[in-house]
């Protein structure tokens, strides 16, 4: 069991550093511009529909200006099975970060830090989700963009829950 101040985010760790609709509209020159050297990405809702196997046409453009912009320093952190963490790596061209721990937690962020040895200061995460994607990025300390899901149609019941409570929480804390 976590620690409890691993378990219960703060008001800052809820709040994004930057809310946009989708990845397709990600200005990757300001980020770079601001210092950003590294993106990753959650998987499901974010680049795909849920368990998706591809990055969502629309979004592509916008990818590909980041792989050249980032010198491909992009990759997927995604709290997943090993069998979907093997279905992202057969069908993205994104490098998946094998991680130990599941988001919030900040190892999975390291390690991605690790793999392209760049600091958590030149790092942007970009997720649907605030209680796995952007706490876990705001306590890695790297700058968190909270995108609206794809296609939360797909979404199977359990995520659906999870995101009414994160919007309550979302309130509660904005209070």
């Amino acid at each position: 069991m976590p620690p409890l101040s691993e378990a219960l985010p703060s008001r800052r760790e809820l709040r994004p550093d930057q809310q946009v609709d989708s990845v397709a509209e990600i200005d990757a020159r300001a980020l770079y511009d601001r210092g950003v050297r590294a993106i990753a990405f959650d998987a499901d809702q974010t680049l795909c529909r849920f368990h998706g196997m591809g990055i969502h046409d629309r979004l592509l453009t916008n990818i590909e200006v980041m792989r050249g912009l980032f010198a491909d320093r992009l990759c997927i952190i995604s709290n997943c099975t090993d069998r979907r963490r093997e279905e992202l790596i057969e069908h993205f061209p994104l490098h998946v970060v094998p991680a130990s721990k599941r988001k919030p937690s900040a190892e999975p962020y390291r390690e991605a830090e690790r793999h392209f040895d760049v600091p958590p200061e030149q790092w942007a995460f970009v997720g649907d989700r605030i209680l796995t994607d952007i706490v876990g990025a705001n306590r890695a300390g790297w700058h968190s963009i909270l995108v609206a899901p794809l296609a939360p149609e797909t979404d199977p019941w359990f995520i659906t829950m999870a995101r009414v409570y994160e919007r309550l929480l979302w309130r509660a804390y904005r209070m």
